[in-house]
């Protein structure tokens, strides 16, 4: 009988490390993946995936250890460890497997990225393991609660209750992880798919000037009939306080790269069949600061009219 009831408390384990580590993965990438698709991004995955085959099994185990020592101390670092894991992918994923995979996948585009190590990286930290580590020792610090009130309920409910309130924490927690830094690097994505759309929408016609002014017609205003085109884009640089951001738009035909500053799009130039100035779209551009730049894209937006012709 002892027998019988360690082997369902191992299984139960591991579930609930399963549950634990599937829906923190589905709720910090895998929402955002679902939501780059929609956006046209040329990798929607390239995130999840990897952040789905490290947390998994890393949760899976936690889980199985949790309920086989049945030790609040054991518990504890397990469920701390795995904060610690999770934040990390959290802020490694973006910053450094992304571009490395972009490089490896578009040749091409190696020139131009350039993904900035962040400023203050050490406050990304202590946010990441305050909001995750607390969802992640909240859920620990229940398992074996909630295994034993499993194991002596006689219900369906009770039986699947440990997986329900699994599943509740590590949603909260992985949409925390979400807002950390995953979301600041899909924000100009949707702003520069946005604009394309807003732009083969009104190509052409005669558009209000205030109402131009708020879907920022002008920045697409060199791309010209090429916003008619189907597209991908790709985010391939950033600055180190994740305001400044430089998307490349691949048409058919050519290339495009497009400026957003502060979530607001700037400016829009032809850069392929060759990549001409790439010296312009580099942060690091002699004798001109970053804020000079950032400047220059606005005034340049600005010179052009507020009706999107051909």
């Amino acid at each position: 009988m002892f027998g019988s009831v360690s082997r369902k408390r191992i299984s139960l384990g591991l579930q609930y490390g399963f549950i634990a580590g599937l829906f923190f993965t589905l709720a910090a990438w895998g929402m955002d993946a679902w939501l780059l698709n929609r956006h046209n991004l040329s990798l929607p995955f390239v995130k999840f995936i990897p952040a789905l085959l490290v947390c998994l099994p890393a949760s899976v185990l936690a889980g199985y250890l949790t309920a086989r020592f049945e030790s609040g101390v054991v518990t504890l670092l397990l469920w701390l460890g795995l904060a610690v894991l999770f934040t990390y992918m959290t802020l490694l994923l973006p910053l450094k497997f992304v571009p490395w995979a972009i490089g490896k996948i578009e040749p091409d585009y190696i020139p131009l990225i350039k993904i900035e190590a962040l400023n203050n990286i050490g406050h990304y930290w202590f946010f990441g393991i305050f909001a995750i580590g607390c969802g992640c020792v909240l859920c620990g610090i229940l398992e074996n609660l909630l295994i034993d009130q499993s194991l002596a309920s006689s219900s369906l409910v009770g039986g699947w209750m440990p997986m329900f309130v699994c599943l509740a924490i590590m949603v909260g927690t992985g949409l925390s992880a979400d807002m950390l830094v995953t979301s600041h690097f899909r924000e100009p994505v949707a702003v520069i798919d946005t604009l394309l759309k807003n732009g083969a929408t009104y190509y052409n016609q005669e558009v209000d000037k205030l109402e131009a002014r708020k879907m920022h017609l002008t920045v697409v205003r060199p791309l010209e009939d090429l916003v008619l085109e189907p597209y991908k884009l790709t985010l391939i640089a950033s600055d180190n306080y994740l305001g400044v951001m430089k998307v490349v738009v691949e048409f058919d035909t050519q290339e495009a790269l497009c400026h957003v500053v502060y979530s607001q799009p700037t400016f829009c130039e032809i850069i392929k069949p060759e990549f001409k100035h790439i010296e312009f779209y580099l942060f690091e551009t002699p004798g001109k600061s970053k804020v000079d730049k950032i400047f220059d894209d606005i005034i340049l937006a600005s010179k052009f009219s507020a009706t999107l012709t051909s």
